[in-house]
């Protein structure tokens, strides 16, 4: 007969297990996600801003939105050396787009 302590042990097991491979996979996911905003506002800013003038005005409202949203995702991911990089080089690209830089300079940084 399985002693109550062990049945609930093996019981629980399953739900550990689930929970710290979401748990791991959470900063993989947000590096993804990252990636994904990285490249849709190299794609879209360009045709937004044209000579410091802005050409959608909601475009480049959501472009704002992207790049904040990409300065938090970095901010949760885990602390190596890289991070600090990342995180001026997005801050570099916030700056970019708030002083409405040309679209194909901003696409590039």
């Amino acid at each position: 007969m399985i002693s109550r302590s062990r049945l609930i042990a093996w019981l629980l097991w399953p739900v550990l297990a689930f929970g710290s491979a979401v748990a791991l996979a959470e900063p993989v996911e947000g590096a993804a996600k990252a990636l994904h905003l990285l490249d849709y506002i190299g794609a879209d800013y360009p045709p937004t801003v044209s000579a410091g003038k802005v050409v959608d005005e909601a475009e480049y409202r959501e472009q704002q939105e992207f790049v904040g949203t990409l300065q938090g995702l970095l901010a949760d991911l885990p602390e190596r050396p890289q991070r600090k990089a990342l995180e001026e080089g997005v801050g570099a690209l916030r700056q970019a787009i708030n002083e409405r830089q040309d679209g194909p300079g901003v696409a590039r940084q």
